[in-house]
């Protein structure tokens, strides 16, 4: 987002990993906030950027993601709505590389009808609302979910603007997905059983599905 100049803010939390990133940003990035110090993990670091976000649309990308558009793509997008925006993303193997489109936001029963990283929040509707860190992997879904669940709108964007590593957390930790969504679903959207237990065997046989992707690759 370096061309967005004034009209957008990076905010980068970098857990206190490496004091250059700070002075890297300030060189290369006139208006980057860089906060520099120990987080409860990703959730946490998260939270903590949100909390100091000043725009009307908030954005996340965790390490190793990748933004895909240009502020001019994103600009009209974001100065006529005031719903969430739900993108499309590239899903990246390790050796190939595949487009997923947003689904209808009413496939949230299950799952995010996107990745996290091509959704775009209006900083109207989350103010008040926090990543939960008792989640170790879907508290991007337990966020998204609370925000639908309370009524706030959601549209579908055709524009695929973000990158998600098939190496990343979500599949690291894969098998607690299932697990952990089961409770955002019971607790947050108050979905019954038997569709918890079809979304659970969903979250199974994609956890399968991904394990042979990263076979294959090795």
């Amino acid at each position: 987002m370096r061309e967005a100049g004034r009209r957008a803010e990076l905010i980068v939390i970098d857990g206190a990993s490496d004091p250059a990133t700070a002075r890297l940003l300030e060189h290369r990035i006139s208006n980057a906030v860089t906060i520099s110090e120990p987080d409860d993990g990703v959730y946490d670091a998260m939270n903590k950027g949100k909390a100091v976000a000043s725009g009307r649309y908030i954005w996340f990308l965790n390490g190793g993601d990748e933004a895909l558009v240009g502020w001019d793509e994103l600009d009209p997008l974001l100065q006529s709505s005031s719903q969430v925006l739900l993108g499309g993303f590239e899903l990246a193997g390790p050796d190939s590389s595949r487009v997923r489109r947003s689904r209808r936001p009413m496939s949230m029963w299950h799952a995010l009808p996107t990745s996290h990283q091509a959704i775009l929040y209006p900083a109207r509707e989350v103010q008040e609302l926090s990543y939960r860190t008792d989640y170790q992997v879907v508290a991007d879904y337990a966020f998204t979910a609370e925000l639908y669940a309370h009524g706030v709108e959601f549209t579908r964007e055709s524009l695929v603007i973000a990158r998600f590593h098939l190496e990343g957390l979500s599949t690291q930790q894969s098998h607690l997905i299932g697990p952990e969504a089961n409770r955002v679903q019971r607790d947050i959207l108050h979905i019954g059983f038997p569709l918890r237990a079809v979304s659970r065997l969903r979250h199974s046989l994609s956890r399968r599905y991904r394990q042979v992707l990263l076979r294959r690759a090795s």
